[in-house]
């Protein structure tokens, strides 16, 4: 058995038990449960089934965040938790968060920095799928100098989570090819509703689990850099790989936005509940801070493409180039 530091936090075992119901949790899952189905409508708004069926068929993109997703993402995780010598328990927290796949949150700030969405959600669905082998791989190679427990892997959670996804995104094409109006309609929903969950998530986590702020210095610095690492490793991967720019941001916000909800579900199946305490701490920061760096991110690329309009043609309008997703939203306004 490994020997575990003292966590001297009062009763964090209890106030992070998803076996507890409380009226701010049910009140927490229904709001973003809510923002979920909209912002996937709004997602799939703004997809055509020939360009997702294009990824799937020939899945280059996929295979290249699949890797910075499962291999880099980990063993930097690793390495990060041994530099800072992190106590066990944080350490196999930090860990587990960086084998989880991505979520719905990646998909929506690929949309906002005009990425590749019908990548985005192909690799959303298939590093899902692939994270029920990896995941418990990586643990098993990585985290023997902390543990020797194995992952329990919430499947119905996983195949929950994918039809939470898949269902409103594939209702969303539908209405993309049947009726472009109230697509973009759906699309402006779905943006709206994605910023009302960066605020939901973040005060709400904030008020379930306000202990997590009391963490060391060590957990801060990891909460911080790692998002940045993978966002790094995922757009250097691509850029390697010749991928295009809206498609190397693709990949990098897919690697570096982990599925926050499914590690504090897979730490309560697989962990005691006093254990939950320590083990949380970087995932409950990870949940805030990594929407926090990615919002940054997305103001420091609207930020650049302005001054680029400023800058090539100060004198008047000047048509930035445009990717793959702002040609469909021109499309779809020329359909209309």
């Amino acid at each position: 058995m490994m020997n575990l530091t003292s966590f001297n936090t009062t009763d964090t075992g209890n106030v992070t038990s998803t076996g507890e119901t409380t009226p701010l949790k049910v009140a927490t899952t229904a709001a973003l449960t809510f923002c979920l189905i909209c912002i996937m409508l709004g997602v799939g708004a703004c997809i055509q089934l020939k360009e997702l069926w294009a990824h799937l068929r020939r899945p280059y993109g996929i295979l290249i965040g699949a890797a910075a997703q499962f291999i880099l993402l980990p063993l930097a995780a690793f390495g990060l938790a041994h530099a800072l010598q992190l106590p066990p328990r944080q350490a196999i927290g930090m860990l587990i968060m960086s084998c989880c796949p991505g979520g719905s949150t990646s998909n929506m700030f690929t949309l906002w920095v005009d990425g590749d969405v019908p990548l985005s959600l192909a690799m959303t669905t298939v590093n899902t799928v692939l994270s029920t082998g990896f995941l418990p791989l990586n643990l098993l190679i990585c985290s023997r100098s902390w543990s020797d427990k194995k992952a329990v892997i919430p499947y119905v959670s996983l195949a929950q989570g994918i039809a939470l996804m898949l269902i409103p995104t594939v209702i969303g094409i539908a209405v993309r090819h049947k009726r472009p109006k109230v697509a973009l309609y759906m699309i402006k929903m779905g943006s709206i509703a994605g910023v009302l969950s960066v605020v939901v998530v973040t005060v709400l986590t904030s008020l379930l689990y306000p202990f997590m702020y009391n963490s060391s210095w060590r957990i801060y610095f990891a909460v911080v850099i790692l998002p940045f690492l993978s966002f790094g490793f995922g757009y250097t991967t691509a850029f390697i790989a010749r991928m295009p720019h809206y498609k190397c941001r693709t990949v990098a916000l897919e690697t570096g936005i982990q599925n926050f909800p499914f590690c504090m579900t897979l730490l309560t199946l697989t962990f005691n509940k006093s254990e939950m305490g320590e083990l949380s701490l970087y995932p409950l920061l990870f949940g805030v801070f990594v929407i926090a760096e990615s919002v940054i991110l997305t103001a420091a690329y609207k930020a650049g493409l302005f001054i680029y309009s400023r800058m090539s043609k100060p004198d008047g309008f000047i048509s930035v180039p445009k990717d793959n997703a702002v040609h469909q939203m021109e499309e779809m306004k020329q359909t209309c």
